[in-house]
């Protein structure tokens, strides 16, 4: 959404205010309706006016093109234009325009616009990365410590098919084995288990 801000010095704000609304609102009640369909695409486009203010600030909104918002202080008279698209944008700051210099010819005044970009217009469009997922450290080791235990116990029971095949000491044998695997998978459990604990030790 484009947004266009003037801010000029004046000691008479508060009555510029007041006759920029008065005479929106007289657009809007039936007056000067040839002034908002100029030739081109734009004289296509019905546009509805209404006006609300104070003696500080004043809104008027020219439907579907956007709004012009006014505040008035000690000396100081911003005006603001939003709108949704650049054609909105351009058709009420040349109305704007147009009415504060003719309000204020005895005053000179210039009306300079300044754009400004909405809060969200460098992310606006922009597709928002899909965060990569990995895997926690500790599940991560655990994840390749699983394959390696199996190695493990499979190169042990095809050392223990080897040794009985040839063995005259088939039940003994058997039994060393079995107690090597089930001792092996003891130690490398209470390493891991050791090795998770040693973190939350307090170092002293």
């Amino acid at each position: 959404m484009p947004i266009l801000n003037a801010r000029f010095q004046t000691e008479r704000a508060g009555r510029y205010l007041a006759q920029f609304c008065k005479h929106a609102a007289a657009m809007g009640g039936g007056g000067h309706t040839a002034r908002l369909h100029p030739h081109g695409p734009a004289a296509r486009r019905e546009v509805r006016v209404t006006a609300e203010w104070s003696d500080t600030s004043g809104t008027v909104t020219f439907t579907p093109w956007g709004e012009c918002t006014l505040t008035a202080d000690t000396g100081v008279l911003v005006v603001r234009i939003d709108a949704p698209d650049e054609e909105g944008l351009d058709r009420i700051r040349d109305i704007v325009t147009r009415d504060f210099e003719r309000f204020s010819r005895r005053e000179s005044l210039t009306v300079a616009w300044q754009r400004q970009e909405p809060p969200d217009a460098s992310v606006s469009g922009a597709t928002p990365a899909t965060p990569r997922r990995r895997f926690p450290r500790p599940r991560l080791r655990t994840v390749l410590l699983a394959p390696a235990l199996l190695l493990v116990i499979g190169l042990h029971v095809r050392l223990a098919g080897t040794v009985i095949a040839e063995s005259h000491w088939t039940a003994a044998a058997a039994d060393i084995v079995i107690v090597l695997v089930v001792v092996k998978i003891a130690l490398i459990t209470w390493a891991r288990f050791r090795k998770r604990r040693s973190p939350h030790r307090s170092h002293t």
